[in-house]
């Protein structure tokens, strides 16, 4: 299993993406880098990225929703009688 860890991280994927990891890691951590936070900033932001989380939530619904009631609606309804009465 090692041996197969290995052969990954080798590769020129594998390389890539470890090395498109550790730049994503290190971009997150200059942006959370904030000397003057205190604990009530921290508490302020955790606060507005719940109210942004709903406010994102409630935007996708509504166009999920108006994207739906656009498309003609279909009958959930299967009848198994044939409407060809061929006789």
């Amino acid at each position: 299993m090692l041996e197969l860890i290995e052969l990954i991280v080798a590769s020129p994927l594998g390389a890539a993406a470890s090395t498109a990891f550790q730049n994503s890691l290190l971009a997150f951590m200059a942006v959370a880098d904030c000397d003057e936070c205190g604990f009530n900033d921290l508490g302020k932001l955790l606060f507005g990225g719940l109210i942004l989380a709903i406010l994102v939530g409630i935007v996708v619904s509504v166009i999920r929703y108006r994207a739906q009631r656009g498309t003609p609606q279909s009958s959930d309804f299967v009848s198994i009688r044939s409407s060809d009465n061929r006789e």
